[in-house]
């Protein structure tokens, strides 16, 4: 149900089970996180872009009808909520910048999916909800600490308690997206833009933000890397720096 592409400095990990709207089941967990590992160990990936085949649905969450075998499955629980953090941790700590680009619904699992990516721009019609509180469960506290990172705690507590599908509008508003792109295809120009700058910076501000030892060598040693030349030396003749 995912597949990787590549062109050049973008990796695009696909999700392509439109049948059941891009509903993840328990198996696909470690299937994306193999992807998101493979498109990261790429030399030319600059961008990892996590998005759907399907223009109506980014992601349903996890599959439902798994979800149903679980009332009798105490250890599959177990299986399905370590495969599912085990994907989201992943694509926080790799090394490259993450956008997800979200068109149709994404709901339950699926916002955390777009939650664990540093980016995420939504298409017009894009709807989001998070809609454990329908079906008598809950949400993985690492998935909530997120919420409560990006739209605070009131507005978390409204999304979770309500469960309640707002569009992209308001989920620009309150944080849970950081662009709404109305031009086709959505998410272009954000990918053109991270894409064409330089790789060491890419890396070194990611690192930066994580919060990881090392980033002030990685600040130091940048003046005397290639990127910083060709930038600088760009900048200078008014062209458009080559990184290549």
């Amino acid at each position: 149900m995912f597949r990787l592409e590549t062109q050049g400095a973008v990796a695009r990990v696909v999700i392509d089970r439109g049948a059941a709207r891009n509903a993840i089941p328990i198996a696909g967990w470690t299937a994306l996180e193999k992807l998101v590992n493979e498109a990261g160990a790429r030399k030319e990936t600059r961008l990892i872009v996590i998005e759907s085949a399907d223009p109506h649905s980014f992601c349903a969450g996890a599959d439902l009808a798994e979800l149903a075998t679980l009332r009798d499955n105490p250890r599959q629980r177990h299986v399905f909520r370590c495969a599912m953090l085990s994907a989201f941790k992943r694509i926080r700590a790799i090394g490259k910048p993450t956008l997800a680009v979200i068109e149709g619904g994404c709901y339950g699992a699926g916002v955390s999916l777009a939650m664990a990516c540093d980016l995420r721009v939504a298409g017009p019609e894009a709807d989001f909800a998070i809609t454990p509180a329908r079906f008598g469960i809950s949400y993985p506290q690492e998935d909530l600490s997120a919420l409560i990172k990006l739209v605070g705690p009131g507005q978390a507590a409204r999304l979770v308690y309500s469960a309640e599908r707002i569009p992209a509008d308001e989920a620009l508003r309150i944080g849970l997206v950081e662009l709404i792109d109305r031009e086709t295809p959505t998410g272009a120009a954000m990918v053109k833009a991270i894409a064409d700058k330089a790789p060491y910076s890419l890396l070194a501000l990611k690192a930066t933000m994580a919060g990881r030892f090392g980033v002030d060598q990685r600040f130091d040693d940048a003046f005397g890397g290639r990127d910083f030349a060709e930038g600088f030396e760009a900048f200078r003749h008014n062209r458009t720096p080559d990184f290549t």
